[in-house]
Parts: structure tokens; C-alpha cells; sequence
């Protein structure tokens, strides 16, 4: 009975991914029970801390899928949204020729099921086997937490941290390994996991020299080993900023004047929202503020954005990879994240988030 099962098993997602995928592309298809046909699913391609949109589809029958061009084996996430509601995040892995299943119920896409033959897919559920029941519970939390929700909230990614990072001290270290690891480290800047830490240098000296000048390699290494921050009453961090022409600049070019610095990415919809008020500051204080944003975005997206949305004035970008530059010294952990500047090149004020009008409101309450 059990092998009649796994043949039907086998059947179903054969039919699912039907035809075969050409070699040079690759291919997703999901069934969703207990979703209503007007939810979007989402597929989004990881980029360091952001998230690329690649393609959106509309449940039909609680069916969706995606298709496209791929090289090598890519990691990718899949979300679920219903209005204004995300349903977590399915971690997944695309390959050429290659076709993914995905077969789930209700609106938490980090706890459907993936049937997949890619390595990396079968390497990922492993780890996300490891941490199934705090993921569980963490989906409990919904919106703005309570601060004994909050509290519940830490200890619950802490546990996440510590059994992923037992499990890597004997695991080969893999792609996937090391996005895992990333994580890890990432949580240590928010007071997670510090307690493990001492593992995770561990960790690191299993890296090759080669992985650790890898892009995820050096966020790993800049969350392991941060750099000094600065803040409210300390002296501007300063450094190269390169324009869409490929021209240096650097903040000191504005002294004299208030920096009203923006980090943000336009996979952020606060960022979005945020760019009309920036854009009437800078025209309006002209004399007075000089707005310079500093996009974390990757050189191919930053410079589509920008001529996508038009955008002009101080569009800055480092140009690095990993959590090694301006916005690491500025302490940025979520974004939009805003500095603002004396003209003496000190920092009056930090603050994240943005709402209508907040702008305004702080270069009032800030510049008399």
C-alpha cells in the first residue's frame, strides 16, 4: 500500500510539472488549499538584506506558477498576499531544467510543503525541518507585538539561532549553509543569539578564503566582527558614494549645510512612499538641507530605479557588497533609515520608518 502511494505521489507532481522544462529555465507550480482565488502569490529573489520582485501571480483555483530564465541553481522566496496581509515567506531553491512543486494549506507559505529533486532544496528543508516548531509558534505573532509578545518573540528566534548553528558545526558547508549562517549572524545585531557566539566564530573558520570574500561571506563577517557605529552627538561617518555616472562624491561636500541622509531600497514600501516629501524638502530647504539618499540596492536595480521613477538630486549608492559600508557604521537595521546632519558635521538625530508628514515634522522640530 505504502509503495502504490508513492507511485500516485510520484504521478501527481509529474502531471503538476508537466511538460518538461527546457534546459535553460526553470520552472514553479503550487497548489493552495483553504486560500481564496483573489490572494497574489509573490516570487521574490534574495539580494543581500533585500528582496527583488521577479514575478506575481493570482491563485485560480488555488493554483499558481512561475517560469523564467536561469543559469545555475538560484535561491528564491515565495509570499502570500491577501490585502494588506503577508503570509510568511517559503524559502526555495530554482534550477535549470528544473521544476519546483509547491503543495500547502492556509495562508502561511513558510509552512507549505516543497517536492523538489534540487540538492540545495533538499538541504534547505533539512534546516527548516530543525526549527519547524518554533517557526510554528512564531506564526501565532501577528502585526505590532506586545512587549511580553515581544519578549516571547526573542526567545523564539533565539532558539532558531542556536539549533541552526549546532546543526552547521557538522554539516557540510554549503550554499545554503551559508545563507543560514548569514541569518544567524544578522540576528546577533538585534541581541539574538549572543549567547552562541563563540560558535559562530567557530563556524567561520570552516569557511574557505574564498567563501569569506564572497558577498555572503562578508555580511557574515560584518555582523560577526561590527564595525564602531555612530551616533546622536558624534561626527559624521564618511566615505565613498558613487552617482549613476560613476563619479565619487562624499557628505563632507555638503558642510555648512543640515545632511538629511535616507537609507532605502525600492524594494521598500515605506521607501516609495517617503520619496515625494524627500523630494519636496530638498527643493524647498535648498539653502539650508542638502538630501542625499543612499541606496542598498545592488548597481543593475539602483540605476533602473532611478530612471524608472525619474528620480534626480543626491542618488548615491556605495556600491558593496555585505554589510560593510556607511550603512553599517550608521547602525541601519531596518529601513527607511534616516540621519540628520548639523551643518558642523555632527548628528542631531536618527530615526527609521516613515508616515506622511514625519518628514516635515522632524526638520521642524529640528532646524529653528
Amino acid at each position: 500500500m505504502k509503495q502504490l502511494l508513492c507511485l500516485l505521489f510520484a504521478a501527481v507532481a509529474v502531471t503538476a510539472c508537466a511538460p518538461a522544462v527546457p534546459a535553460g529555465e526553470f520552472r514553479i507550480v503550487g497548489k493552495i488549499e483553504n486560500v481564496p482565488d483573489s490572494a497574489v502569490v509573490r516570487l521574490y529573489e534574495p539580494q543581500g538584506q533585500m528582496l527583488r520582485g521577479m514575478a506575481v501571480d493570482t491563485l485560480v483555483d488555488g493554483r499558481f506558477s512561475f517560469r523564467d530564465t536561469i543559469s545555475s541553481p538560484k535561491a528564491l522566496q515565495v509570499c502570500l498576499h491577501i490585502g494588506d496581509y503577508q503570509g510568511g515567506v517559503l524559502d526555495i531553491w530554482a534550477a535549470p531544467g528544473k521544476c519546483t512543486e509547491i503543495r500547502g494549506e492556509g495562508e502561511q507559505a513558510w509552512l507549505w510543503e516543497v517536492v523538489s529533486d534540487i540538492p540545495e532544496q533538499r538541504d534547505e528543508d533539512i534546516y527548516r525541518a530543525l526549527v519547524e516548531p518554533e517557526i510554528r509558534e512564531l506564526n501565532r505573532f501577528q502585526g505590532i507585538l506586545q512587549p511580553q509578545e515581544l519578549t516571547r518573540y526573542m526567545e523564539l528566534c533565539g532558539q532558531i539561532s542556536e539549533k541552526t548553528v549546532r546543526h552547521m558545526q557538522t554539516a557540510p558547508v554549503t550554499e545554503v549553509w551559508m545563507n543560514r549562517f548569514a541569518e544567524c549572524a544578522r540576528f546577533l545585531l538585534y541581541g539574538i543569539g549572543t549567547a552562541h557566539k563563540a560558535e559562530m566564530l567557530a563556524l567561520y573558520d570552516r569557511m574557505t578564503e574564498e567563501q569569506r570574500q564572497s558577498p555572503t561571506g562578508r555580511r557574515i563577517d560584518a555582523c560577526l566582527n561590527p564595525v564602531v557605529t555612530v551616533g546622536v552627538g558624534d561626527r559624521m561617518a564618511d566615505g565613498d558614494l558613487y552617482d549613476i555616472d560613476g563619479d565619487v562624491h562624499h557628505l563632507a561636500e555638503f558642510l555648512g549645510k543640515y545632511i538629511l541622509l535616507e537609507f532605502g531600497s525600492k524594494g521598500c514600501g515605506a521607501c516609495l512612499e517617503a520619496i515625494p516629501e524627500l523630494k519636496e524638502i530638498a527643493e524647498r530647504c535648498k539653502d539650508r538641507v542638502a538630501v542625499v539618499n543612499i541606496s542598498l540596492d545592488p548597481e543593475p536595480e539602483w540605476k533602473e530605479f532611478i530612471a524608472e521613477k525619474q528620480l534626480a538630486g543626491n542618488q548615491w549608492n556605495e556600491l558593496v557588497d555585505g554589510d560593510t559600508g556607511l550603512g553599517s557604521r550608521y547602525g541601519v537595521k531596518g529601513i527607511p533609515h534616516f540621519v540628520l546632519i548639523a551643518p558642523d558635521g555632527r548628528i542631531q538625530d536618527v530615526w527609521q520608518g516613515y508616515g506622511k508628514g514625519s518628514l516635515q515634522e522632524k526638520i521642524a522640530e529640528n532646524i529653528k
